[in-house]
């Protein structure tokens, strides 16, 4: 009998033991402390169920200024036609409280920002409501349900190549 147990035992711990290393495979997202990039903010999918792990998340990413779409919102990645983007935004109307003046300028120099800040879902009601800021909705309109990051600290250097 002890030695049935022990198949039964095995038998029902052996697949678990198995498959839970495949659990470390695959897209998954970086843990607190860990990089995490533009395309990894751009991609996460922050629907009705977070399964990114990105929602409200305090995140540090780096990219190059692309756009400027408002004194209160730009646009950072990668240059390069297909690669991802991450629209910036300001807890106030501009960045001037973080020492950021944003202008086109940021983009003709081809400057690098080091944004820190909250990945949130883009929803610019709840975003005017919770920021009182009032952000132009046909702008902003093509990133409604996107991921962005709110910045709370932005650090920027000129990129000299």
């Amino acid at each position: 009998m002890r030695t049935e147990s022990r198949r039964r035992l095995l038998a029902a711990i052996l697949p678990a033991v198995l498959i839970w290393p495949l659990g470390a495979c695959g897209d998954e997202t970086p843990a607190p402390g860990e990089d995490v990039t533009v395309e990894d903010v751009a991609e996460a999918e922050l629907g009705e169920e977070d399964e990114s792990g990105m929602a409200e998340r305090v995140v540090t990413v780096e990219g190059q200024v692309l756009e400027i779409l408002d004194p209160g919102a730009f646009l950072i990645g990668d240059p390069g036609v297909l690669e991802p983007s991450v629209l910036v935004l300001s807890r106030s109307a501009d960045f001037s409280d973080q020492g950021l003046d944003v202008t086109d300028a940021l983009v003709e120099d081809a400057t690098t920002v080091e944004v820190t800040g909250t990945v949130r879902r883009l929803s610019l009601g709840e975003f005017q409501e919770d920021y009182e800021i009032p952000y132009d909705p046909q702008v902003f309109e093509e990133y409604a349900g996107e991921s962005v990051i709110v910045a709370e600290t932005i650090k920027a250097s000129v990129d000299l190549e």
